[in-house]
Formats: C-alpha cells, structure tokens, sequence
C-alpha cells in the first residue's frame, strides 16, 4: 500500500521531462501560459472567495474567519503571480514551479470545498443559492485558468465542483438536483475538453519543436557547411606546415595583382634555402619542419605588409608593393640577411644561408607565370653567384627567361610527346653479368632547342602539371618495348613527385602496363626520397597498391641520413639504389669508403639488394663487388641505348659486361 501511494504520488507530481528538446518547449510553454492566466485565476477565486464570505454571513475584517486567512493567501498568491509573470526560469525551475502549483491547486481545492460544504449543509437555507453559485464558478473559473496545466486544472474540478455536483444532485429540492447533474455534466465536458486540448496543444508544441529542431539542425548544417568552406579554403590557400600561403594562394594573388592596372608595382622574391637539405637529411625531418617554420616567421617580420607563401619543400616567395629596382633589391638583401642568421632549436644551433631572386613587374604589363619566370630566372643567376646572394631580374636575365617560357609553351602543344623518345640503360648483375633490367629514359629533341636535358624539363613540367600525361605516355611506350623482352628482364621507370602523390595514379599505371601487354611482376618503379618527402601518406598508398598488384618498388638516390632510414623502417622496398655521390666519394675518401660500406652492410642487414649507379670506372666496379653490392649500372658497363638495342641485349644469353671489366670477378672466383 505504501509503494503504490509513493508511486501515484510520484505520477501525480510528475509535471514533465527535461531530457528532450520537446520536453523542455512543453514545459517552457506551458508555463509562459500559466504566468499570463493564473493572475487571472487568482482574480476569480478571490472574487468568489468574498462571495461566499458574504454569503456565510462573516463579516470580512473578521481576523479569527480561516476564510479571511484564505483570502490573504489568495491575495499573497496573486501578488506573487504578478511579479513573476515577465520571469524567465529554466526547465528545471519551471518544474519546481509547477509541481507547487499542482499542490497549492489540490490545497487551496480542497480547503474552500471543505468551507462551502460546511456553509451549504450547515448553513442558513437563504444563502444556499449563493453558496452553490460562488463554488461553482470557483470551479470553473480555476479550471479555466489552469487549462494550460491540465493536471492542475482538473483540481478545481475534482476536488471542489464534483463534490458540490454530487450533494446537489442528492437534494431532495428539484432545482438542486438538476443544477446538481448540470453541473456534473458541465465538469464532464470540461474533463472532456481538458484532454482534447491537452492532445492538440502537445501535438502544437511537438510540432513546433519538430520545425525549431529542423531549424536548428539547418542553421548548424549552414554554420558547418560555412566553417568547413572557410577551414577547406583556409587549407586549401595555407601551407600546413609553417601557415603561410602556399603556391596556390600565391598565383591567385599574383594573377590578380598584375591583372589590376590601377595597383602599384610589385616586387616578387622568389627564396631557396641554402644547405637545408643536409640538416633535414642529417638531423631528421622534425630539425627540418622546425626551420622551415622559423624560416616563414622570419619572413613575416621582415615584410610584415607582405603575403609571405611556401611555394615547395624549401623555397619560399614574398609579394610586397613595390615601385623601384632599387627598393626590390633591399627586399631581397633584407631577405637573405635574415635568413642567414643562425636558427637555435631545441638546444642545437644550425647554420644555413638563403638565394633569393627578384623581379619587379609593373601591373597590366605581365601575366603571373611571366613574374613567376623572371624571378625563377633572377634566382638562378643568384645561385650561381653563391650561396646567399641576391639577384635582381635585368634584360641580360631575359634570354634565359625565354628559354625557360619557350619550354612551358612547347610542353603545352598538344603533339609534344611526338618530340619524345626513350633510351634504355641495363642494370647488371655485378657478379654473373646478367642483364637484369633496363632503366627507361625519356630524351627530348626540341625543334629549335635541340636536346633538352631531363634535369631541365622535368621540373618545368610538374611545375606547369603536364608530368603526369608525359610520364603515363613514356611509360606506355617503354611497357610496350619491355613486353618484347624476354621475360626475367625487368622494366625500371622513375615516378615523379606529382605522379606518386596522385591519388590514382597506381590504378592509372597499372592499366597502362596492363594495355600493353606487361605483367605488373616485371615492371620496377624507382621512387626517391625527395617524391617521397611531400605527401608521404599518399605516396605510400600508391606504392602499397602498386605491390599488392606485384610491381617492385626500388628507393632511388638512397644517401646517408634519418629520413632515408625512416622510409626503409616505415614501407617495404624491393631494393635500394644507392646514391651516385656515395660511390663517386668513396674512391677519394676513406671516411666516404666506410660510409659506403655501412650503407650496402644496412640494406644486407634488411634483406634487400642493392644497386649502384653512376659506375664510371674499373676501380668503383671492383670495389663495389669487393664490398657486396649485387646489382649497377653506368656508362663503363653500358651506356643507354635504343630500344632495338635494349632488345638485342635482352634477348642475348652470353655475359654482357666487357671481360676487362669481370677479371677481378674470376680471379675471386679462381
């Protein structure tokens, strides 16, 4: 029994939820309805309350009347309400608020039906009219009011007008009887209508809570789709690492600056560290991220009205207005002096210096990729001066400029690849002198620049991004030589930076192969560390897709350094090609010799075959057999040659390496 009046209590007193949206708008609603009724509610049962204090027949300044200590309260009450009716509360409050006001319903119910029972059975027959009239509209009046709280409105109802409703409907009089069962059906249908109007103003405020959370749920959509717009353009515009601008956001501002004739000159810088490399390469990746970021804060001081951009892995660029020669050189001095000093980080003091070229360009008069080439053609002319030096782009530095526009323009002619050709250069096996691959090489005979070397072009191209469609039609040619080989022979072809960061360029690669008729198992890709250094996630997918598929990966120009043992730790290599300088040093140097040596010791302690390049001499080949390096090539073993050449090669049995040069090699074997 006393489980079950705890639990009904409890239902009784539970006037709503703040766990849900909906719960909290029914609550808040409700209750901006009850501030705007209940002093209107207090106003009626005040009224009736001295009603019926005059019925009884007391009079009203009575003190020791409990109908006149009602009356204070009601009028206590009413202040309260009157006060409170702007009051904004929270749910939680709001819940408190009405759970009072549902007690305080049943109390203040019970107490005057209690009074006007008393007055109707006890009291003198005149003032029984009054009596039944004051209570009823008591009744009915308070519902009224508490409508918007239907378990508060049926208070009044229950707990005062059907009492009266049912004494009246047991007079023995007439007229109080049918007042009695008019009453009664009066609170039927006000029940009725409480539960009809409950229904439909739940359903309301669902319904609008529903529209608010759709709202709402646009809005935040709006503000997501806006900030993640921004952060997208923000990122798309920003060099992740240092913050400034990248080569993006730097041609969109330099192509609206030059296009707009009413701005001031321009001075265009274009940075290249001097000696970056050997610390990224010594001290690892973190002591190289750290001076490229100090390197870009260096920058923002020195030209703080400046756009400051990373335009690739250690070259930097500064637009700033600027209206003399005179001025875009102090830019560039200003630059490199900056640039110069020595960067302290994490307790180690690093030296390096800064190149810089300059080109200033009068707007209206130029396009960005011309401001671009004037100060990479200004660049290169400080570069030859030395490190840390500054050169201003002049007509002398014109000649230059042309050859390198002459080169862009020709690279975008739509028959450019019919200048093309491949070469093939073997791969040795330095013990037996077998053939085990040919390296493809693409030449270009340009119509009126002759031979273009690769170290020219290949940069133009992943600067002007046609890398990718030279790079696949070059490697459909060479797929379609190899697949005339015999089949031990391998295909070895050199990815691009642009091409391994190139979220399909594996599947891409993979079809070419396919299309010409070469199986993934004989086609080798040589990837170096530098390709792998600028988005190495992406390059690693390739390159995992690639071997999946039975491609071997090699790691070109490995040298010695953190970041080219990383790579070996964190991605598997079919073998390593040993940097050119390694075997050119170590003939000279004993200290290059033992360098060498712990190089090809570390790939034999991996399991992984190496190969040599750059093999110029007798004495490198022997020292290379000598110190266990299984595979090389180079021009005194064999330079690149024709693809009918390749083919010969291939498809001769008999040891391709001069007999001069394998002497060594059968003495040891003696």
């Amino acid at each position: 029994m006393r489980a079950w009046l705890i639990e009904t209590l409890g239902r009784l007193l539970n006037v709503g939820e703040t766990d849900t949206a909906f719960g909290r708008a029914l609550l808040e609603e409700r209750y901006r309805a009850l501030q705007k009724q209940i002093p209107l509610l207090y106003l009626v049962a005040l009224a009736n309350f001295v009603g019926l204090t005059v019925a009884s027949g007391a009079p009203l300044a009575e003190a020791t009347d409990p109908a006149h200590l009602l009356v204070l309260f009601v009028v206590a009450r009413l202040a309260y309400w009157h006060r409170a009716r702007r009051i904004v509360l929270t749910p939680d409050k709001i819940i408190v608020e009405l759970r009072k006001t549902l007690v305080l319903a049943a109390l203040l119910s019970l107490a005057f039906g209690y009074w006007s029972m008393r007055l109707l059975l006890l009291g003198p027959a005149s003032q029984q009219d009054l009596v039944i009239l004051f209570t009823s509209l008591a009744a009915l009046g308070c519902a009224y009011g508490l409508a918007s709280f239907p378990t508060a409105a049926r208070m009044p109802l229950l707990l005062l007008g059907l009492p009266l409703a049912f004494v009246l409907a047991g007079s023995p009089k007439l007229a109080h009887m049918g007042v009695g069962m008019s009453l009664g059906l009066v609170i039927f249908l006000i029940l009725r209508l409480l539960n009809v109007q409950t229904a439909s103003f739940t359903e309301l405020i669902r319904s609008r809570s529903r529209i608010e959370q759709e709202r709402e749920r646009a809005q935040r959509a709006e503000r997501t789709a806006l900030t993640e717009k921004a952060r997208v353009r923000q990122v798309a515009d920003s060099d992740p690492l240092t913050g400034v601008a990248n080569r993006r956001a730097l041609l969109s501002a330099l192509g609206d600056r030059v296009s707009d004739r009413s701005s001031r000159g321009l001075a265009l810088a274009i940075i290249d560290l001097d000696g970056f490399k050997p610390v990224n390469d010594t001290f690892g990746h973190a002591a190289g991220d750290a001076v490229l970021i100090e390197v870009a804060a260096r920058l923002k001081r020195e030209a703080p009205e400046a756009l400051v951009a990373r335009i690739g892995g250690d070259e930097f660029a500064v637009i700033r207005s600027e209206d003399t020669e005179l001025g875009a050189f102090a830019l560039g001095e200003r630059v490199c002096r900056a640039l110069g000093r020595p960067y302290r980080i994490a307790g180690r003091e690093y030296r390096i210096s800064a190149s810089c070229g300059v080109s200033l360009v009068e707007p209206g008069t130029s396009s960005a990729a011309i401001a671009l080439g004037r100060s990479d053609a200004a660049l290169y002319s400080a570069k030859q001066k030395g490190r840390g030096c500054v050169a201003l782009f002049t007509p002398q530095l014109e000649a230059a400029n042309r050859r390198r526009t002459l080169i862009e323009s020709s690279l975008r002619e739509p028959k450019v690849l019919d200048q093309f050709s491949l070469v093939f250069q073997p791969i040795f096996d330095l013990d037996s002198g077998a053939i085990r691959a040919f390296e493809a090489l693409a030449r270009w005979e340009h119509p009126t620049l002759g031979q273009i070397a690769p170290s020219e072009f290949i940069p133009i191209t992943e600067q002007i991004n046609v890398i990718e469609q030279i790079t696949e039609a070059m490697l459909a040619r060479a797929a379609a030589e190899a697949s005339r080989w015999p089949a031990p022979i391998l295909l070895s072809f050199n990815l691009s930076a642009v091409q391994l960061h190139s979220a399909a360029s594996a599947r891409r690669l993979l079809r070419i192969a396919a299309r010409q008729g070469l199986k993934p198992a004989r086609l080798q890709i040589e990837v170096t560390e530098t390709a792998l250094l600028a988005d190495f996630d992406t390059a690693r997918l390739n390159l995992d897709q690639l071997r999946k598929a039975g491609v071997r990966i090699v790691l070109d120009d490995f040298g010695a350094g953190f970041a080219s043992i990383s790579y070996l730790r964190e991605m598997d290599f079919d073998a390593i090609k040993l940097d050119g300088s390694l075997l050119t040093e170590a003939t000279c140097s004993d200290g290059a010799l033992r360098l060498l040596k712990g190089v090809i010791d570390l790939t034999a302690s991996l399991g992984v075959p190496c190969i040599a390049e750059h093999i110029e001499t007798e004495e490198q080949l022997r020292l290379l057999r000598r110190l266990g390096c299984r595979d090389g090539q180079g021009f005194i073993l064999s330079e690149p040659g024709e693809a009918r050449l390749a083919k010969e090669m291939a498809e001769s049995r008999v040891d391709r390496i001069p007999s001069t040069l394998t002497s060594h090699r059968s003495r040891t074997a003696a």
